[in-house]
């Protein structure tokens, strides 16, 4: 709210992201509860987190078409197993969410085909023309 009021930029130019519990707060900020009337984030990316809350999920249609999500992690991840990437992904995509969900061959961790993915996502919902 700070950024659109003294900044003007607007959530719609935003994309929220984060790493482990980074990610699941980057999920709960772009999906949960973010009532109607209220302008969708540009897009969410989650690198090895986990959707939080999911019996409470309320995602309306407005978010989720406004707000497409990248999602990569680890398929050696021992901290937040890699089937919490499949649990989450199915839950958001019920919800009409757009995702893009990417796998790698590593732990807990990032590497430069994830982050190259990731850019990727990003430059395309905030430079589309280009």
């Amino acid at each position: 709210k700070r950024l659109e009021e003294e900044e003007g930029i607007s959530p719609s130019r935003i994309i929220v992201g984060g790493f482990s519990q980074g990610g699941a707060v980057a999920l709960l900020t772009a999906y949960h509860r973010r009532t109607q009337g209220k302008v969708p984030f540009a897009g969410c990316v989650c690198l090895s987190g986990w959707l939080t809350l999911k019996d409470d999920l309320s995602v309306t249609d407005e978010v989720a078409k406004s707000t497409p999500l990248f999602w990569g992690h680890g398929q050696y991840d021992d901290k937040v197993l890699f089937e919490q990437q499949k649990h989450g992904v199915d839950m958001l995509k019920s919800h009409g969410v757009d995702v893009t969900d990417r796998s790698y061959p590593m732990g807990h961790e990032s590497d430069y085909a994830e982050l190259e993915a990731m850019a990727e996502f990003c430059e395309k919902l905030l430079f589309p023309s280009e």
